[in-house]
């Protein structure tokens, strides 16, 4: 029995099920094949792709590429909102998922520099999977596709999925027949509210917050898989799969790969990740422009990294932690992503203004040891200037104000270069605590030249806050 609720849980990381649903004898004859079975029926499938790139992945690094495409058919037009990079490796016994946003800056073949899901709709499966190709030098044997339109009918015969939901989800789009409307808490979600958790990005983090409730949901989904009460609904399971996954793998691979994630695998290796990099705005186009050297030291790292949660690219000073975490994380706690708040933050300027006189405000202005810029995350006309011009009041060197790369900032950031020495990193550090923008909101950058504030939707605050210490200041001249 136990075998049998495993053979759910790669129709929800794969939708492999899609391919052997009713043939039974099929899927049971085949789930124990062995690891040099595995590795055979890949190397005859790689030969077919008459290109020695897939062959030499297997035999160099033990491991085969997939991709999984979430399909939506908007009035006629195919779109892909959701790219998973899926890697299985045979011979460690791990599978690596990175997510990749679908603004992601990208070259596709015959069309140019545009964003990643434009490849879709330009070409399919076929050319989004060589353009993901090209971009992460990634060979990738196999694709599958999840059709959108029949998700929610499979969420509901799983039962509803148990999530907790983080915030209150809520947008409303007549035109597009749209109305999430999602509350807060743990909660068993149906087949409709799956759809609109996964598809929800009208928020501060857009398409990235979006990219990590998917990786959220998919967890909680293999989780669901190991609930008994499955196992009745196998049948039907199956049949639907064949409906919203369509993928180029055999039937009787699939069922080899089904039963080697189960059997050798295990929740606890399974590793997920999203391609590091910055949100960029580029002639006037909103991008997510990736670290490909960083995606690759997830996708590469020795399963003794990924275990001890230590994986880096790059080495000594110019090291970067890359952030990762397991199916059995489902929040992504373990992970050292620091996500921007969606509760308010604290009080602005709590640690400061409320407290100080004139003569503090004056000593803590002196301790600031390098000059500062002012950077507009709203693109309202005006706010740069506005924060820019009290602080130099204040005392406060200012070098640059100007626009930042994007302007959907809910909270004010300030950020840092990648590398800057300690006095840059100082100066952040003093500039977020007399803003009061809280620690988590205080980071390096790859874009950044100096210590920058990025004013946010609340930098009404900010501007309240320097006013106080300029009245403050004022006080003190009567």
């Amino acid at each position: 029995m136990k075998t049998k609720t495993r053979t759910i849980i790669l129709a929800v990381v794969l939708g492999v099920v899609a391919m052997f649903g009713g043939v039974a004898f099929c899927l049971y004859s085949t789930w124990h094949a062995s690891t040099t079975d595995l590795r055979s029926a890949f190397e005859d499938e790689s030969k077919k792709k008459e290109d020695v790139k897939y062959s030499e992945l297997l035999k160099q690094q033990g491991r085969i590429n997939i991709l999984l495409l979430g399909e939506d058919d908007v009035e006629g037009s195919r779109r892909s909102d959701t790219i998973l990079f899926i890697t299985v490796d045979i011979d460690d016994k791990n599978m690596r998922v990175m997510s990749l946003p679908r603004d992601t800056r990208v070259s596709i073949p015959g069309h140019g520099v545009q964003k990643l899901n434009h490849a879709f709709a330009y070409g399919g499966a076929d050319l989004m999977k060589k353009t993901v190709e090209n971009y992460l030098q990634e060979p990738i044997l196999y694709h599958v596709i999840v059709d959108y339109n029949s998700f929610p009918e499979f969420v509901d015969m799983l039962g509803g999925v148990e999530v907790d939901v983080q915030k209150k989800m809520r947008y409303v789009d007549r035109a597009g027949k749209l109305d999430i409307n999602i509350s807060p808490g743990l909660q068993v979600l149906n087949g409709k509210k799956a759809l609109h958790f996964v598809r929800f990005r009208k928020d501060a983090l857009g398409d990235i917050g979006r990219v990590q409730r998917q990786q959220q949901f998919i967890k909680s989904m293999i989780k669901k898989a190991y609930n008994p009460a499955i196992i009745v609904k196998i049948p039907e399971l199956a049949e639907q799969t064949m409906k919203i996954f369509k993928t180029d793998m055999s039937s009787t691979l699939a069922v080899q790969l089904a039963g080697f994630v189960q059997n050798e695998v295990g929740r606890d290796k399974m590793y997920f990740s999203m391609l590091p990099g910055e949100a960029a705005l580029i002639d006037r186009l909103s991008y997510w422009v990736g670290d490909v050297d960083a995606a690759k030291a997830f996708l590469s790292a020795p399963l003794a990294s990924l275990i001890s949660g230590d994986v880096t690219e790059g080495k000594g000073k110019n090291a970067k932690k890359v952030d990762f975490s397991d199916a059995t994380d489902e929040l992504g706690k373990n992970s050292s992503v620091k996500r921007a708040k969606d509760e308010k933050p604290e009080a602005v300027g709590k640690d400061t203004h409320g407290v100080m006189s004139k003569d503090e405000i004056a000593s803590f202005v002196k301790s600031i040891p390098e000059a500062v810029a002012v950077l507009n995350g709203v693109g309202k006309s005006g706010v740069s200037s506005e924060i820019s011009t009290r602080l130099q009041k204040l005392g406060v060197d200012v070098t640059h104000s100007g626009n930042a790369k994007h302007f959907d900032y809910r909270y004010s950031n300030v950020v840092y270069p990648t590398g800057a020495s300690e006095s840059v990193k100082e100066t952040a550090k003093k500039l977020g605590k007399m803003l009061g923008i809280p620690k988590n909101l205080v980071r390096q950058s790859n874009q950044a030249f100096y210590a920058s504030v990025i004013a946010g939707h609340d930098y009404k605050e900010i501007v309240k806050l320097l006013d106080g210490m300029l009245k403050e200041m004022d006080k003190g001249e009567m």
